[in-house]
């Protein structure tokens, strides 16, 4: 099969194109045939040897969207022939492999580019909504970030349960941001959010890239509210604030909250902005790498 990988840290150009075996699969494994693969910025930084130096080669990715081809003698609720999404392994490929606790079957209303964008931001953002945030109905929620990959999926979460929410952003994203049903929008480029939004909220949402403006996040709080960002340096701040980094875990499986979120788009009620698709090829592959490197607004996809 084609798979699409590198052997050394550097920029996109330093991926290629291998042909691989087709993994393997048994117990509770789904051997997905690939029609979607979405890039996060993980990857981009995994790719130019961020974390520690490539000293083997890497198939990179975890958001696919595709065909079950075989699944393992322990796997249940998925047969061949399913459409489904997982936060599955090695992505960047013909074939990819996802586990029956991380892939969830699709219908046919939800693209495989859809349901492919949604896995990596809307894990963290329905566990930062659920887990970190403990959203209730009727809660006040600013959501910082709104426009982006977490952001704007933890918004919509948070009015799937009944919270008001506040979203945070740039002017330019104002229309977008309101375009998911959220009715109040805080610029921050021509206001000061910590000013306009002081003790404002019972939940802050810090999705904004790398946490960027945390430090405002505990005057925007409630006395007695909670931080869930996924900037991990907790604000210095004299209120009583319970403060959440967000981070993989499995307290709210992948499964539960895949399944949760997948409902919602059949629902209607989450959407996710596709900022490029592009081809299932090296040059698709190296082009979408570049994009990450530069501002975008939305999901970067490769698909058949």
């Amino acid at each position: 099969m084609i798979a699409f990988g590198y052997e050394e840290n550097g920029g996109p150009e330093v991926f290629k194109k291998y042909q691989v075996p087709v993994p393997e699969v048994t117990g509770n494994q789904i051997l997905i045939k690939t029609q979607a693969f979405n890039l996060n910025n993980f990857e981009a930084l995994q790719r130019a040897g961020e974390f520690k130096p490539t000293d083997h080669r890497i198939i990179p990715g975890r958001d696919v969207a595709g065909i079950a081809e075989q699944v393992g003698g322990d796997v249940k609720n998925i047969k061949v022939g399913d459409r489904v999404v997982a936060h599955g392994h090695h992505s960047y490929a013909e074939y990819a492999i996802g586990d029956d606790t991380n892939t969830v079957v699709i219908p046919a209303s939800v693209s495989f580019a859809q349901a492919a964008g949604i896995v990596t931001p809307g894990l963290a953002a329905y566990k930062g909504v659920h887990l970190f945030g403990n959203v209730q109905p009727g809660q006040t929620v600013v959501v910082k970030g709104a426009s982006g990959g977490v952001g704007s999926i933890a918004a919509q979460v948070a009015l799937s349960i009944g919270a008001k929410v506040i979203g945070v952003g740039a002017s330019r994203n104002e229309e977008y941001v309101k375009s998911l049903g959220i009715t109040d929008y805080v610029a921050y480029d021509q206001q000061d959010p910590a000013e306009v939004l002081a003790n404002t909220a019972d939940v802050v949402i810090d999705a904004a890239l790398n946490g960027t403006g945390s430090e405002n996040d505990a005057e925007i709080v409630k006395n007695g509210g909670i931080i869930a960002s996924v900037a991990d340096g907790e604000p210095d701040t004299d209120k009583d604030v319970h403060f959440n980094h967000i981070h993989p875990t499995q307290q709210i499986s992948d499964l539960e909250a895949l399944k949760a979120l997948v409902e919602l788009m059949v629902q209607g009620r989450l959407s996710i902005k596709i900022a490029e698709q592009l081809p299932f090829t090296l040059d698709g592959v190296i082009k979408g790498h570049q994009i990450l490197a530069a501002k975008h607004d939305g999901r970067v996809i490769i698909a058949k």
